[in-house]
């Protein structure tokens, strides 16, 4: 959102609608506030713009509704399925969880990712391009720069 404030831009492009958010509210919400910008979002899957000459599309509205719906049913689904296997896997004995107030000291995650430290002190590195270069997830340098 930044770098749209900051950045004239006229058309966010996205590959499919589901990838703007999980929630049909959040959404509506960004493409709302695009919109307001005057910035066109462009959905590659269906070849759509959601703005043309400073008027909504009506026909790409409802699709993005519909398919926003959609999303989230299928998070929902995902979610439920995941929860399913869970209870199943701890029924065989397979997978326990992590165990109860299990949790690792501030030091501790530190010095186990020295690597991404260095890289924050030392260097003005993105987070993404950090995680990239130490092979660990973008969440865990976000954790690590939370911690410093």
């Amino acid at each position: 959102m930044d770098y749209i404030d900051k950045t004239p831009v006229q058309v966010v492009l996205v590959s499919e609608i589901c990838r703007l958010g999980r929630r049909v509210v959040d959404v509506l919400n960004f493409v709302e506030m695009l919109h307001e910008k005057g910035i066109a979002l462009y959905i590659q899957q269906f070849n759509m713009l959601t703005l043309e000459n400073g008027r909504e599309n009506p026909i790409a509205k409802m699709l993005m509704q519909m398919l926003s719906i959609g999303a989230e049913m299928e998070n929902n689904q995902r979610k439920i399925r995941q929860r399913e296997g869970i209870k199943i896997a701890q029924l065989k004995k397979v997978y326990q969880g992590r165990k109860k107030d299990a949790k690792t000291s501030p030091t501790t995650l530190i010095n186990k990712y020295k690597d991404i430290t260095e890289l924050l002190n030392k260097s003005k590195l993105s987070l993404r391009r950090i995680a990239d270069v130490t092979r660990h997830s973008v969440n865990t340098v976000r954790r690590i720069k939370q911690l410093k």
